[in-house]
C-alpha cells in the first residue's frame, strides 16, 4: 500500500462519478437518492457549491444542517436520523 491508501476502497475520479451517476439515473438502475444532506460549515463540500452540482446533476433538493461540517453523520446523528425517518 503506498500513498496512505487503504486496503480495498477505491479512488475516486470523474469517470467513476460519471458511471455511478448514469447508473443511479437509469431505469431499474440503483435506488436515487432523494436528498442529499450537507453540513453549513463544511469546508470540503460547501453548500453553495454541492447544492447547484446537487440540483443539476440528480434533481433533488440539499438540506443543510446549520452547526455542523463535514462529518454530519458524527456530528448530528439525530437530526440525521429525523430527516432519514
Amino acid at each position: 500500500m503506498s500513498g496512505g491508501a487503504v486496503s480495498g476502497t477505491r479512488r475516486n475520479s470523474p469517470a467513476r462519478s460519471a458511471g455511478l451517476l448514469r447508473d443511479m439515473l437509469a431505469p431499474g438502475g440503483r435506488p436515487r437518492p432523494e436528498l442529499v444532506v450537507g453540513g453549513e460549515h463544511d469546508v470540503f463540500l460547501p453548500p453553495r457549491r454541492l447544492g447547484p452540482a446537487v440540483r443539476s446533476r440528480l434533481g433533488i433538493r440539499l438540506q443543510v444542517l446549520a452547526d455542523s461540517g463535514h462529518l454530519v453523520v458524527e456530528e448530528c446523528p439525530t437530526r440525521l436520523a429525523a430527516l432519514a425517518g
